[in-house]
């Protein structure tokens, strides 16, 4: 089992470095507008690296969620 601290933060670091490539993604995607190209498949990319970041941040708010749940039984229990 590993470690959610651990886990949340990898999680993190995957959150920067895609927000970071969504960034470098809509600068490409504006000097492609302004130099009259076809945006259309790097318009999707941009759509999928969102996506992923959505993703990753569901994914942390679960292992937020299940230590809360971890640490209010523990604290229910009397541990």
């Amino acid at each position: 089992m590993s470690d959610p601290q651990t886990d949340i933060a990898r999680i993190q670091e995957c959150i920067v470095e895609a927000d970071l490539r969504i960034s470098a993604q809509i600068a490409q995607i504006e000097r492609m507008v302004e130099t009259g190209r076809d945006t259309t498949e790097a318009q999707d990319l941009l759509g999928q690296l969102e996506a992923l970041v959505e993703q990753w941040h569901v994914r942390r708010r679960i292992i937020l969620d299940d230590v809360a749940t971890a640490r209010s039984s523990a604290t229910r229990v009397g541990l």
